[in-house]
């Protein structure tokens, strides 16, 4: 007898995580369920999705399985996952070259949505990995890749950060490469995760090929979960165990050695630029100790700073991003010059000024950056030759407190 029926209409897809909170994964398997097709890429919205397609608990790369169930379990349903399995032949380096259908593929396909990217490797239980500089060979090897792979994205406006899953780790920090003075190789779009859940590592009950992988799952989560601008490693707000799920309540290195073990590495490792899980006393459960990318970091006579961390990347991304979708409108467009001189009017200037503006002043209102500016050149010559508008873009992103320094002492009066 009711004369209106409103009924609860079944919840899709987060539309408020937007776009900073889509992320890829490429990884190898032996073979691909039999609802998947080895090279095509899927695009998911949590973990029931994933197993609807057939990679479950019982999937025989089931690595892979809390891998992305590790990405869910930090970013939190809804965020974007698009998913490619190739063949377990094809290395990492090979996921990354441009002539192949990999990476690639899954960037276009995504049509640019992705801002992070994982690569991850499942070995056979009976493959012995080669490890001769530290960690697996073909994960060092695709940093240099990687970072092309990067610069590519870019100059093609898909801007992203790449995190490599760091298979292998030799056990000997003061033996490892220096990720952030790799020679002729600098590579600030690029992270290399070492860091496991020793706990699911070393459980003899599962596959052997668990047991040297490194959580690049997790720290693709961390990545997204937050504002760009926030470190993964963040103690407020990032801690990645969950005793309830029986997650990251040990964690180690992807050499299956718990990391309380090795704490006088901690610091050799965190120089270096790995990424690990770490305890802090005085807080509950573990962190990634923090958000390296492969290079050093730089500031330049001019006041400029080099992206050596991916908070950094992910700003100037969004940055980029924003800023070419406010002014590709204007390209073609006629626009009145100087009678006198064939420049450009301060109306003119101001105008586009202003568009640059505004996009720092949202990014601004947001928490993302601390301010930013747009300069136009009057002298822009838009009458001959290329007819470009010449602009310049300086941003200053947030700090990160890295740590805290302080004295105590006993007083007889304050």
């Amino acid at each position: 007898m009711s004369g209106v029926e409103i009924t609860k209409g079944q919840l899709g897809a987060n539309t408020i995580a937007s776009s900073d909170k889509t992320a890829g994964f490429v990884v190898s398997v032996e073979s691909a369920p039999s609802e998947m097709i080895l090279g095509n890429v899927y695009k998911f919205y949590n973990i029931k999705d994933v197993e609807e397609k057939g990679i479950t608990k019982d999937y025989e790369s089931s690595i892979i399985h809390h891998q992305i169930s590790e990405f869910y379990r930090m970013a939190g349903e809804g965020a974007v996952l698009f998913l490619m399995l190739v063949p377990r032949s094809v290395s990492m380096v090979n996921m990354l070259d441009l002539e192949s259908d990999y990476a690639k593929k899954m960037i276009n396909e995504a049509d640019g949505e992705i801002r992070k990217l994982a690569l991850g490797l499942t070995v056979a239980s009976e493959d012995t990995p080669l490890v001769t500089s530290g960690i697996n060979d073909d994960v060092f090897a695709a940093i240099p890749k990687a970072q092309a792979f990067a610069d590519w994205c870019y100059e093609n406006h898909r801007p992203l950060n790449i995190f490599l899953e760091g298979r292998d780790y030799a056990g000997d920090a003061t033996a490892v490469p220096d990720l952030k003075k790799i020679p002729d190789t600098k590579a600030p779009k690029v992270s290399v995760v070492i860091g496991q859940d020793y706990k699911l590592a070393s459980d003899s009950g599962l596959p052997s090929n668990y047991g040297n992988y490194a959580a690049v799952g997790n720290v693709l989560g961390c990545s997204v979960k937050g504002k760009i601008n926030q470190n993964l490693g963040e103690n407020e707000s990032m801690n990645i165990t969950d005793a309830g799920k029986d997650a990251f309540l040990i964690g180690g290195l992807s050499s299956i050695t718990p990391i309380t073990d090795v704490e006088s590495d901690w610091e050799i490792l965190d120089t270096k630029g790995y990424i690990f899980p770490i305890r802090e006393v005085g807080l509950a459960g573990l962190r990634w100790n923090n958000d390296h990318t492969c290079v050093e970091q730089i500031l330049d006579a001019e006041g400029n700073i080099n992206e050596h961390t991916v908070a950094y990347g992910a700003t100037i991304d969004k940055a980029s991003r924003l800023l070419r979708t406010a002014l590709l409108p204007k390209v073609k467009t006629v626009q009145p010059v100087d009678p006198k001189t064939g420049k450009l009017p301060v109306g003119v200037v101001k105008y586009f000024e202003g568009l640059g503006d505004t996009v720092f002043e949202k990014m601004k209102a947001d928490g993302e950056i601390s301010e930013g500016k747009t300069t136009i050149d009057p002298n822009s010559n838009l009458l001959t030759g290329d007819k470009a508008l010449i602009a310049s873009f300086e941003l200053v992103p947030y700090g990160t407190i890295g740590k805290i320094k302080g004295s105590i002492n006993l007083k007889n009066n304050l």
